[in-house]
């Protein structure tokens, strides 16, 4: 055999032998990987076993917070937790999905406070203002979501929204600019002098009209509402001046530059010779 020939024939037996190892290597690295991969879950599947099985995680309190309206039991009868039952045995997905069918309920955080306590953190609806529609109340949230028909057992004192009969006008620009009107008056305290808000009409065509406790009477349009509210608070301040009690006045913003107001059972012009005045009465 000629001395090509051997080298030829040693590289190629070379390279089998370098080929041969190195799948040898790989599956003996899979091998072990695969090993330890099984030999890992079945540990984490015994550790598991036995935190289920000892009494030591048994639920010996169920904390139930953030409740305003709802009462403990309401949580604890829908969440149906079984007594003595093991901490991390509980299914809190579950839990949660049987909760929140509560129309209260707008969010619920369900956690685990080692050795044995489990929480219940419940975020309640705000209600905001009743709707009136169809013969009926509903229950309406600061995001604009009419989420119960008002029943015996809500004892609430809030304002109403009127002028909607059907139901998908609920979410029309309209709808939602109450909402918000309700939102601004009640988180500032510049808007005190109005008194509290009892009813607030919405019409798609001329726009929003409030009532408020003490019988004033507002026409405000269909927007600019905070610009128009701070004209109002002008004008309060000046009748307040000529001895005019804000019970029982009809004011007219729809137009800011042409404000009126008017007795809900008399009007009278003011006299044209005033200076800067920017509304009649």
């Amino acid at each position: 055999m000629s001395k090509r020939l051997k080298t030829s024939y040693g590289a190629k037996k070379y390279r089998l032998r370098r080929r041969f190892t190195g799948v040898l290597g790989d599956f003996l690295r899979s091998t072990c990987l695969l090993s330890s991969i099984v030999a890992l879950s079945f540990s984490f599947i015994y550790v598991y076993n036995c935190l289920l099985s000892t009494p030591y995680f048994q639920i010996k309190e169920t904390s139930v917070r953030g409740l305003k309206e709802l009462t403990e039991k309401d949580i604890l009868t829908l969440a149906q937790i079984k007594p003595a039952q093991n901490l991390f045995a509980v299914n809190t997905g579950a839990v949660t999905h049987r909760v929140i069918k509560n129309p209260w309920v707008k969010n619920i955080y369900v956690g685990r406070e080692l050795p044995n306590r489990l929480v219940l953190e419940v975020q309640e609806r705000t209600p905001l203002a009743l709707l009136k529609q169809t013969g009926d109340f509903y229950l309406v949230d600061s995001n604009g979501s009419v989420f119960k028909k008002l029943s015996k057992n809500d004892e609430v004192d809030l304002p109403i929204l009127s002028g909607f009969d059907e139901e998908d006008k609920t979410k029309s620009k309209p709808f939602l600019d109450a909402i918000n009107l309700l939102k601004t008056v009640f988180n500032s305290r510049q808007y005190a002098y109005l008194g509290a808000i009892s009813e607030i009409h919405i019409d798609e065509i001329y726009g929003l009209s409030v009532l408020t406790e003490t019988g004033l009477y507002l026409k405000l349009g269909m927007d600019g509402f905070e610009g128009k509210l701070k004209q109002l608070k002008l004008v309060m301040a000046d009748l307040e001046k000529r001895g005019i009690k804000k019970g029982s006045l009809c004011v007219d913003l729809c137009d800011e530059s042409k404000i009126t107001v008017q007795r809900k059972n008399a009007f009278v012009r003011t006299d044209q010779d005033k200076i800067n005045r920017r509304y009649r009465i």
